[in-house]
């Protein structure tokens, strides 16, 4: 989908869907860079519900970069244990005690947080996005499966590594307000548009048209 007036309307009926339905987590609409870098380790690979209780309890114990920098990391880890994946956690406490021996804070330079190991693309430019409401490619499962459904593109194989899915995505993403975009975007994807069973009738993009849902034959 290329035509400029769809692509407006497109971020204006998903935000509009947005308004109502996003989910105020307790990390979103965050300005503080580093509780956002701390929420995206946490949800990766992880489910929301999961995440809530101890993201409460990490940025009570540690609600600032330097008192976590000087704190024993067997401490730190005991409260993400419930987390599971060790070798995330592990990543995690290092990767922000990294961050906190070179610069003392957390940058929202992109290159200066993917250099830092244990930090990817993805969570880079959430963190960037969501702290400074500041325009990011964001290829995940969900920006993937949403915005290739909407143009049409296959989601065989590793969709999300392909040109034309991560071109789109870019392409979709409103440059004034990419934060409440993707939260809607995020939200839409586990609620409606689903990865086996998505609820295409109830879709505030079926009028795009979605080129998913308009090939569903009671939709289309």
């Amino acid at each position: 989908m290329n035509n400029p007036d769809k692509i407006r309307n497109l971020r204006r009926l998903l935000q509009k869907w947005g308004e109502s339905n996003i989910i105020n987590y307790p990390w979103r609409y965050n300005e503080n860079p580093y509780f956002v870098l701390v929420s995206e380790f946490m949800l990766h690979r992880t489910q929301v519900k999961q995440v809530i209780p101890i993201y409460s309890e990490f940025v009570k114990a540690y609600p600032t970069l330097k008192k976590l920098a000087n704190a024993p990391d067997n401490q730190i880890k005991k409260i993400l244990s419930p987390l599971g994946l060790q070798w995330r956690i592990t990543s995690m406490v290092k990767a922000l005690k990294e961050l906190w021996r070179r610069y003392k804070e957390i940058p929202t330079d992109f290159e200066q947080l993917i250099e830092t190991p244990g930090i990817g693309n993805y969570i880079a430019g959430a963190t960037i996005c969501f702290s400074l409401n500041q325009k990011q490619t964001l290829v995940d499962t969900n920006t993937v499966r949403v915005s290739a459904r909407i143009a049409g593109l296959s989601l065989e194989g590793e969709a999300r590594r392909k040109a034309e899915v991560i071109s789109i995505i870019e392409k979709f993403c409103d440059p004034i307000e990419p934060r409440k975009y993707y939260y809607s975007m995020i939200d839409l994807a586990h609620s409606l548009c689903l990865p086996k069973t998505p609820v295409c009738s109830k879709c505030p993009l079926l009028s795009i048209p979605c080129k998913f849902g308009s090939q569903i034959p009671e939709l289309g």
